[in-house]
């Protein structure tokens, strides 16, 4: 897994606490000015002088201070949690998209066959019809037999963190494999590689493989747009 897609979640987190302390701030700020304002009304009235040292918050203001903070944060929050995972989901995406372009990159380079495919153990490939919900792995398939084998070099192993990938070909069929030729085609292999989070198809992104071997994000193209990303066929992605 690449460095930078480990520490997204603390990144996160981190981004989040310091809006949090942000947001506090500002709330403490105005209870403050309110305290001011009070003190030198009393002032003005005659009925206090005011402190030569600095006044501290009673209880019934810091409590006040408590229950605005609470119900802004419960406001802020599902923004928060959507921004965290619209992060996440764009980075996967990211990375399935850098995965194939960079397997068809090597199989020009190197003149042989890069094969694309699910797996659950980074060692090996599967070849059952569950999605790719667990791993995949891109390997250069030196002897085309479509297996891995011990003398064969890994171009990547990647967890799918978080996130449910699943691929369907051209054909609208899942597949278990994307194979680019030594001449950078991957001709049979083309097909819709989607990316779902527990928000579902609205949510979702996808990345096209065509028979040439280019690589491209999917958008909306429905007239009109319903927001769902578009498959190879024109069709909105699910989940």
């Amino acid at each position: 897994m690449p460095v930078y897609r480990r520490y997204l979640p603390l990144i996160a987190s981190s981004w989040l606490s310091r809006a949090g302390l942000v947001l506090l701030h500002s709330v403490l700020g105005v209870v403050i000015d309110m305290q001011q304002l009070f003190i030198k009304a009393k002032c003005r009235d005659g009925v206090h002088s005011v402190p030569n040292k600095a006044q501290g918050f009673t209880i019934v203001e810091l409590m006040a201070v408590l229950a605005i903070l609470s119900a802004l944060l419960l406001i802020a929050a599902p923004s928060f949690v959507d921004t965290v995972k619209n992060s996440r989901l764009r980075s996967e995406t990211y990375a399935m998209r850098a995965t194939l372009a960079n397997a068809r990159s090597e199989a020009l380079a190197r003149r042989a066959p890069v094969i694309v495919c699910k797996s659950s153990d980074l060692v090996t490939c599967n070849t059952d019809a569950d999605p790719w919900v667990t791993a995949h792995i891109a390997f250069v398939d030196e002897n085309n037999d479509g297996a891995v084998d011990t003398d064969e070099l890994f171009l990547a192993r990647e967890h799918n963190d978080y996130i449910a990938i699943t691929f369907r070909s051209f054909t609208g069929g899942p597949a278990n494999r994307v194979r680019f030729s030594s001449r950078g085609d991957s001709l049979g292999s083309s097909g819709t590689f989607t990316l779902c989070d527990d928000r579902g198809a609205t949510q979702a992104r996808a990345v096209i493989l065509n028979n040439a071997g280019d690589v491209r994000f999917a958008s909306d193209t429905d007239d009109p747009e319903d927001t769902i990303v578009n498959d190879i066929g024109g069709n909105n992605v699910g989940c």
